[in-house]
């Protein structure tokens, strides 16, 4: 079976996560009208309610088809792929062998043996200090997956920003993209756009350009655009529909790197809200209706959170107050599988002052206080966000951080949608909200 570049470590660990992430939902949920609903049942993603969220996923892909006929577009089909040094194996004779241009596992030196890794921090090894390379791009953790996964929307953004593409109407420009690991784990790029049919051949011509085969290659002549694109979104999925334990290393390799599988442009609505009104709707008669104000959407200013969806007829939806649970004091209606989630009310935390110096009691534990990203000052927060392991660490806080950092001007990238994260570990594929 291909591991798209895991390691062994890497799938235990990553089938671990995944366990401990089936449990938590399962175990623990919302307190709404004297029942207890588990997480597990309104979330879909590719491993829990797949069902659900494959149906998403093709009717998004075929919303965006529609859409594309309505307006008469054409399509270009484009795949882009990484140039060589992104790659640490190579196809020869039908087999993969190690690709010596790959630029992620270079040596400084040999000392007694031990090869010494490049790395951008000072590295000390036998009282010797290594000085950081000049260059960045060259250090052996910058061409990882994930980060491959990032260059490749670069890319795209290039091509995005040439003026062949900008120059046609955001209402006549509408594409899908999926993102495929070779099977040395190095992702790459497929893109079905939809243009007016005279616009086609200046971005054929725009991507040749930037891209030269055999980084890009783009189809003109595909028959069915999205009946095409579909063989690659569904390839990417495990079928669990029946069978949730049958999950194989390309699942794990999308969630062990925390990379989405697919996006679509920002033609409809956002998702937050489709999913609110849970079909109601389709994406296409949703995003008119918005446009043309038959359907009003009212966000909580301080939580951002929708509050209240109206159309012609009245209230569709409003948000109702739950009690998010992890304890509770009468457990008499609960269902047997859910009587072990909860947990004694939790200690209070008491501020101690010790010599000037603030501390806080908690568990019988004396801690120093942390503080919060949005108290730090701008070189403090930049060096806490480089701090951060995204592989480890609680990504809605990630996510939340990184959001700081764009709103004090620090990073130049478009807010990142806080609902699009879900626990330590997996990140849905949510659209940002509009």
């Amino acid at each position: 079976m291909t591991n798209y570049g895991l390691t062994k470590y890497q799938i235990q660990k990553s089938k671990e996560k995944l366990l401990k992430n089936k449990e938590f939902m399962h175990q623990n949920g919302i307190h709404l009208d004297d029942k207890i609903i588990p997480f597990a049942d309104f979330v879909a993603n590719s491993y829990m309610n797949a069902d659900r969220y494959i149906a998403e996923l093709q009717h998004r892909a075929w919303s965006v088809y529609d859409y594309a006929k309505e307006k008469n577009l054409s399509n270009a089909f484009i795949t882009l792929t990484l140039p060589s040094h992104w790659h640490p194996k190579k196809t020869y004779k039908g087999r993969l062998i190690t690709n010596k241009q790959f630029a992620g596992r270079k040596y400084i030196t040999t000392i007694k043996g031990y090869k010494i890794l490049n790395c951008h921090v000072k590295q000390k090894f036998n009282g010797l200090t290594f000085e950081p390379l000049l260059d960045f791009s060259q250090t052996v953790d910058f061409y990882t997956p994930r980060n491959a996964s990032i260059e490749l929307s670069n890319m795209w953004k290039l091509i995005c920003n040439e003026r062949s593409y900008r120059n046609i109407g955001k209402e006549d420009r509408v594409y899908l993209r999926v993102t495929e690991p070779h099977k040395d784990g190095t992702p790459h790029l497929h893109i079905s756009l939809f243009v007016p049919a005279d616009k086609v051949e200046s971005i054929v011509k725009a991507c040749n350009r930037l891209f030269p085969a055999p980084l890009s290659k783009v189809e003109t002549n595909v028959q069915s655009p999205i009946s095409y694109l579909m063989k690659y979104i569904l390839k990417t999925l495990d079928d669990l529909r029946e069978d949730s334990d049958k999950i194989t290393n390309l699942t794990l390799w999308y969630l062990y790197h925390g990379i989405c599988r697919f996006y679509t442009s920002r033609t409809f609505v956002s998702l937050e809200v489709y999913r609110k009104l849970n079909g109601m709707y389709s994406l296409i008669d949703l995003t008119k209706a918005y446009n043309s104000e038959d359907v009003n959407v009212y966000i909580d200013t301080q939580t951002k959170q929708i509050k209240r969806i109206d159309n012609e007829h009245g209230t569709i939806y409003t948000r109702k107050p739950v009690n998010w649970a992890n304890k509770l004091d009468d457990l008499s209606y609960l269902e047997s599988q859910f009587e072990t989630i909860y947990k004694d009310k939790e200690a209070k935390q008491i501020d101690v002052i010790i010599d000037g110096e603030t501390f806080v009691f908690f568990k019988n534990t004396l801690k120093k206080p942390k503080t919060m990203p949005y108290q730090m000052n701008s070189l403090q927060l930049w060096d806490y966000f480089e701090g951060l392991d995204v592989e480890t660490c609680d990504l809605k806080h990630y996510a939340y951080t990184k959001n700081i950092l764009i709103e004090r001007g620090l990073i130049d990238e478009p807010k990142v949608n806080l609902s699009a994260y879900q626990d330590n570990f997996y990140k849905f594929e949510a659209e940002e909200v509009f």
